[in-house]
């Protein structure tokens, strides 16, 4: 049996304080997300929302609380969180803040809360270290016991950037179970690394035209003790030009046409944010996609699954 995976990579501004002029998207994700839970109840779909957990907070009093001891020292100073000017709270701070909108998505039935670390942690990036980590898987931890009571046991890295060393470490002090895993191909298995132009542009065309082949969620248990459910592809936004709109929705069901055939999973992801301006035409991208999945569903008997769920 072939599996329907979607992961949200849900950061609001954390994931982007190093572009700028991106604002709009992020407020529009806001008013995204509760269209994209409704689209999920319509389909009867299982979705992993992972979690930046510094969104926990309901208060500025609630971030410096949960503030880890020990803070990221990257060599690249402008993707330290902890230099972001913030609100005191979500009602006047929508960029940083999203009690509100994880109290939604947790009240939304087969949706799993799960971990984007605490700040946006990035695990490849030069002069951070081991320690700095736990200290934000802690703080991760920590908040969402908290608040909500729940204790994530999925985990995406952010970009894709994947620190293998670092796997044990969310296995044995906090009792992860899976990660979202990169495609084994050379344009994909190191994650978001913007100095590779070249790697980016094969990326971009290979969500229109098939370069790569097929791509696949193909489950590596235990890789140093936590689940690896690769994601296939990214959902990107809404592309103005109709054509490679079209040409983007095709190749993805192709894709998942494959899976389903061949007993393999297939796993979509996406940002909120990218649905943050043109909503209706990112929305409607999403519901055709998931209309095909019922197809899939009802012809070659695909289910879809939460990555806790996939074994």
């Amino acid at each position: 049996m072939s599996n329907f995976i979607i992961s949200l990579d849900f950061e609001l501004k954390w994931g982007i304080i190093d572009i700028e002029n991106y604002d709009c998207n992020v407020l529009g994700a806001r008013t995204a997300i509760p269209k994209i839970l409704s689209l999920f109840v319509k389909h009867d779909i299982n979705a992993t929302w992972a979690t930046v957990g510094m969104l926990f907070c309901a208060t500025k009093c609630d971030f410096e609380k949960y503030k880890p001891s020990l803070l990221p020292s990257y060599d690249n100073t402008s993707l330290n969180p902890y230099n972001e000017v913030i609100g005191e709270s979500e009602s006047v701070d929508k960029l940083h803040y999203a009690y509100t909108l994880i109290d939604m998505i947790r009240k939304t039935p087969n949706q799993e809360i799960a971990s984007h670390t605490y700040s946006h942690y990035y695990t490849l990036e030069h002069s951070q270290n081991d320690r700095e980590f736990k200290e934000d898987i802690d703080s991760a931890i920590k908040i969402s016991i908290a608040k909500f009571n729940i204790k994530p046991t999925s985990m995406v890295f952010p970009r894709n950037q994947i620190n293998k060393s670092y796997l044990k470490i969310l296995r044995n002090n906090y009792g992860f179970t899976h990660y979202r895993g990169n495609p084994d191909c050379f344009i994909y298995k190191n994650g978001h690394n913007p100095g590779r132009f070249v790697y980016r542009v094969i990326r971009l065309l290979d969500s229109f035209i098939n370069i790569t082949g097929y791509q696949f969620s193909l489950v590596e248990k235990y890789d140093n003790g936590l689940i690896n459910v690769p994601g296939s592809r990214m959902l990107r936004p809404f592309i103005g030009i109709k054509i490679l709109n079209f040409m983007m929705l095709r190749r993805i069901k192709k894709e998942m046409l494959f899976c389903a055939k061949n007993n393999k999973n297939y796993h979509l992801w996406w940002h909120p944010h990218n649905f943050g301006v043109n909503q209706k035409n990112n929305l409607n991208n999403l519901e055709e996609l998931l209309c095909y999945y019922t197809l899939l569903k009802d012809k070659y008997k695909m289910k879809s699954n939460c990555m806790k769920d996939i074994y």
